[in-house]
């Protein structure tokens, strides 16, 4: 008969942030996603941007049945809204209040403020499973493994963000993994 240990993963706070950072910086998810409007709209602008004919546009109009194309990876990294160090890996960034900046952004995400899942009617049901899931593996299998990287690690950014070796052109994470009681 096999024995089974529990996990308490609260004992784990380390583990905590590091998912909560990969969610963030790692983007195994779509890059971006796409709506259609359902209705004629004026869609605000965090940042004014110059018209065709040079005045500032604080808004744009949005006429029903426009694809709109929303960009996940430009929202959980906007150096505007996440501060200047939004691309470094600071899994601690979550430790501390966020910047104000990031409740003003209104960011309809139902994780962290970030888009990685999507908000709104149509957000990732799955989201709070796959956080557990993470923690888990990661858990199971940081107890028993140690991991470091084989060799250079190039990120291709296509819709899904997939890790390649340097010179390689099939999808892979060369890594090294050895017991931990080594």
């Amino acid at each position: 008969m096999r024995s089974y240990r529990t996990i308490n993963l609260s004992h784990f706070p380390t583990l905590t942030l590091f998912v909560e950072k990969l969610f963030d910086y790692i983007h195994r998810f779509p890059l971006s996603c796409e709506r259609e409007a359902r209705q004629d709209m004026i869609l605000p602008l965090s940042n004014p941007v110059p018209g065709v004919d040079g005045r500032e546009m604080h808004e744009i109009h949005v006429p029903k049945d426009t694809d709109i194309i929303i960009s996940i990876l430009s929202s959980n990294r906007n150096p505007d809204i996440w501060g200047t160090d939004s691309y470094d890996w600071k899994p601690e960034r979550w430790l501390n209040p966020l910047p104000d900046s990031v409740a003003e952004a209104h960011l309809p995400g139902i994780y962290s403020h970030l888009m990685t899942f999507i908000g709104g009617s149509r957000a990732c049901i799955g989201f709070k499973f796959s956080q557990l899931e993470m923690k888990v593996v990661l858990a199971v299998l940081l107890e028993k493994f140690r991991f470091a990287p084989s060799g250079e690690i190039v990120w291709a950014m296509n819709g899904i963000t997939t890790p390649y070796g340097k010179g390689s052109t099939v999808p892979s994470l060369p890594l090294k993994v050895s017991l931990v009681s080594e």
